[in-house]
């Protein structure tokens, strides 16, 4: 066969440390567009998840064994470069004769590497969709990979990077992902952002005019590229017809980025009757909302949206460009809380600039404005951000090449990469803890999760708890 894309699987002890018991597999949208996209255009694919298979290198070999590919393709983000790379290996011995293609932001970044280390054959700049069809074809009709723009490639010794591939400008030629080939009754969302069942991803636009400097999303470019509204209504109708779906969460860093996005595209579920089917969530910056497009999201089915609220002093903000102050965050929470669409609170502690009283103040917050899911998490920073260049110029990252080091859950046997100054690893863990414990060991707010959210189940309750308190 020609093309096998491979979700690999990851340690979920890196992923959650000791929240590994609240993750769920999460349905792999970067890979279904992928598989959509080689299809549309007459290649032969077929997918594998390993990390619903948990077979590990194992699993992967099985399945690079038993189908033989022209072409492997494996998405390489950070935190589980390490697993993949292993994976990676067992792949190339049980299929010598595939070209290994990886992509995603780490490999990107760190082609060089990759492909002098044998890794990979192949790495994949930017978006992939046009890009993995064109090695496709290449690697099975026999032709110059060199012709190929947007990739790099081993030839002898010899690194070859060619032509930069521009951008995908009209989203919505896209095909729909192709969920039919994946196992969608395996997959969840996590639980801050499920508000129904069965659901799944759904990606309005790519790029991002902010420039947060811990966010490694601008490699998608600071010019936001969107899907027409009646397109992406065109998807939740097909994923609710095709199959059953109850809720869809954007992936978008920003939906809707403007007023008038978000009234089009409330209007148009409205009227096409999606509102009644349908719910959905999606992340947004707390300065973009307005009471009139709020009570119009939720009347369309908008149930949830999460804010990178991230922390609770003003100029620690500023330091991470967030072009925000805290009392907007206070804003935006009191509003939705007024029209009734529930919230989610992503904080970091750790970051830059950080000391004991500046987390203290982020944890306050938290407890003050009171989302629904306060989300607490390690500062990273990741490969191809602004902070990682920064702090690896003056010195500050340990083990920088520890990429299971790049994780938002370290635990003493995995520890942060970064620690600020006069910190140390076990003063992260614990104010990480702390941060969790005062804002869920409540009775307010775990009645409130048991009786009114009810996202969250006795079981899931029982194993945050001991997350939080088991030594």
């Amino acid at each position: 066969m020609a093309t096998l894309l491979i979700n690999p699987t990851a340690s979920i002890e890196t992923a959650g440390g000791r929240f590994k018991g609240l993750l769920t597999a999460m349905p792999p949208i970067g890979l279904a567009l992928l598989a959509a996209r080689l299809r549309q255009r007459g290649r032969e694919v077929a997918v594998y998840d390993a990390f619903i298979g948990r077979g590990g290198p194992e699993g992967v070999a099985r399945e690079a064994r038993t189908r033989r590919p022209d072409v492997i393709g494996l998405p390489v983000v950070t935190p589980c470069a390490s697993d993949v790379f292993a994976q990676a290996a067992a792949v190339r011995a049980a299929s010598p004769g595939s070209v290994i293609v990886m992509g995603n932001i780490h490999a990107d970044l760190f082609a060089e590497d990759v492909l002098t280390r044998g890794l990979a054959d192949v790495v994949v700049h930017g978006e992939a969709e046009d890009t993995i069809v064109d090695v496709d074809r290449a690697v099975v009709e026999k032709t110059d990979l060199a012709a190929v723009p947007g990739i790099s490639f081993r030839r002898g010794d010899e690194i070859v990077r060619t032509a930069e591939r521009p951008q995908i400008e009209d989203l919505d030629e896209l095909p729909f992902p192709a969920w039919d080939l994946f196992p969608m009754e395996h997959y969840g969302l996590f639980k801050f952002a499920q508000v129904a069942t069965p659901a799944t991803l759904i990606c309005g636009s790519r790029g991002c005019p902010y420039r947060c400097t811990f966010c490694s999303l601008h490699v998608m470019g600071p010019r936001r590229r969107k899907r027409s509204v009646p397109n992406i209504v065109d998807e939740i109708e097909w994923l609710h017809e095709r199959f059953g779906m109850k809720q869809v969460a954007f992936v978008d860093p920003i939906f809707p980025i403007s007023r008038k996005e978000g009234l089009q595209f409330a209007d148009e579920l409205i009227r096409r009757g999606l509102h009644r089917k349908v719910k959905w969530v999606t992340e947004t910056r707390v300065d973009l909302l307005d009471e009139e497009m709020l009570r119009r999201g939720y009347e369309s089915g908008l149930r949830r949206v999460m804010f990178g609220i991230e922390v609770g002093d003003d100029a620690v903000l500023e330091s991470l460009k967030k072009r925000f102050v805290v009392e907007e965050s206070r804003a935006a929470i009191a509003l939705c809380r007024k029209v009734g669409v529930q919230t989610v609170g992503f904080f970091m502690v750790g970051v830059p600039g950080d000391t004991p009283a500046s987390i203290e103040r982020t944890i306050d917050l938290a407890r003050e404005v009171e989302p629904d899911f306060a989300k607490f998490t390690v500062f990273v920073p990741y490969p191809g951000t602004t902070d990682y260049e920064n702090l690896k110029a003056q010195g500050k990252l340990h083990g920088a090449e520890e990429w299971s080091r790049y994780t938002s859950y370290p635990t003493r046997d995995n520890p942060p990469v970064y620690l600020p100054d006069g910190m140390t690893v076990d003063d992260i863990i614990r104010v990480h803890r702390r941060a969790f414990r005062r804002v869920y060991a409540r009775p307010s707010t775990v009645w409130r999760h048991l009786v009114r959210i009810r996202t969250l189940s006795p079981i899931d309750a029982l194993r945050g708890f001991w997350a939080l308190y088991a030594t």
